[in-house]
């Protein structure tokens, strides 16, 4: 009888795990959290010294198969320059056109295929942690306060101006999620390089920076409410 009972057990579990598959569904995310922006006049990275400002985003994934979503990416991020510089860098800065400081925010959206490394499969038991990566293609406006110093002999005067900047980028994301059924959704971390090699996010192209992109970093905590 104990046999038969072992037998039975082995085989509903058997059964169970070879019904495992995805569960993945729809999602309506949202993502907040710090961000960097890596630019000409956005601090001295070298000395780690530069502003870390909030980002905001919110994303809608389709399901397309085990392994693959398409995610749209709508997203904010504030941006500024802070005051890190000496006066002889802010002349530097100044005689070659460009604005020495700046506030403001940067609007982007983006597509991109979302892939997941380790998804639900049927035949396996399923991962608590489930990680993904993915790379795509966006638009970004950058709307902006800029500050430029004037010069006039060893006299200056400063100049506040309204800029904006709209390019192409590409942004790499990586993240990692629990699904928790009791909030509906998943809960989870990412992180995402918005990449920018065409155009300026921040109005300045004196290259005083090592990699010649300008380069949106940010770190979100995210949740994703399942939408079936």
């Amino acid at each position: 009888m104990k046999k038969i009972f072992y037998i039975l057990f082995l085989l509903f579990s058997t059964i169970s795990i070879t019904q495992a598959q995805s569960n993945r569904t729809d999602k309506l995310g949202v993502g907040l959290g710090p961000s960097v922006l890596y630019g000409d006049n956005t601090g001295i990275f070298s000395d780690l010294r530069f502003k870390v400002l909030p980002a905001l985003s919110v994303d809608y994934n389709r399901f397309i198969d085990t392994h693959f979503d398409v995610r749209g990416t709508l997203g904010w991020q504030m941006i500024g320059s802070g005051d890190f510089y000496s006066e002889g860098l802010i002349e530097k800065i100044a005689l070659a056109g460009y604005p020495h400081a700046f506030k403001g925010s940067l609007i982007y959206g983006d597509v991109m295929p979302i892939y997941h490394i380790n998804p639900d499969k049927r035949g396996f038991l399923p991962s608590l942690v489930k990680v993904y990566t993915g790379l795509g293609v966006g638009f970004f406006h950058s709307l902006r306060k800029d500050e430029r110093r004037i010069y006039n002999g060893a006299e200056f005067s400063t100049e506040s101006y309204n800029a904006s900047n709209t390019n192409i980028y590409f942004p790499f994301r990586v993240g990692a999620f629990i699904n928790m059924p009791e909030i509906k959704g998943d809960l989870g971390i990412e992180g995402t390089l918005m990449i920018s090699p065409f155009g300026n996010m921040e109005g300045n192209s004196l290259q005083q920076k090592i990699i010649k992109s300008d380069i949106a970093a940010q770190f979100q905590v995210t949740y994703r409410y399942h939408l079936q």
